[in-house]
């Protein structure tokens, strides 16, 4: 077993409309974080994981995920499967929970304005 506290936790500013707090651990094949968005992420284009699968569980808010050219509302409880290299943006009011298998590396996050 591992606990990360939420102290522990790496926080980053994705952007200046996103703060995420990674939860990094030992194991390789999987890792969490939290994001909160209140706006649009990316500002402008799409991001993409190259490698890890994502499991995103709206935690509280709602706002739309934009993919293959549509926009699809979401709010508090959905959850959403991306596939690497699927292309996507976030916009609304949004606390999500990110889990990534494999661990989830900045290297393998790209946005494509």
């Amino acid at each position: 077993m591992q606990i990360v506290k939420q102290k522990k936790a790496k926080r980053v500013d994705a952007s200046p409309t996103t703060s995420v707090e990674e939860y990094v651990m030992k194991e390789n094949r999987i890792s969490g974080a939290t994001a909160i968005i209140s706006g649009r992420y990316p500002e402008k284009g799409l991001a993409t994981n190259t490698i890890s699968t994502e499991l995103v569980l709206v935690l509280s808010g709602n706002g739309v995920i934009g993919y293959r050219g549509k926009e699809t509302q979401i709010e508090m409880g959905d959850c959403i499967l991306l596939k690497p290299k699927e292309k996507y943006y976030w916009n609304g009011h949004l606390a999500l929970f990110i889990v990534c298998t494999p661990t989830w590396r900045s290297k393998q996050h790209h946005v494509f304005a």
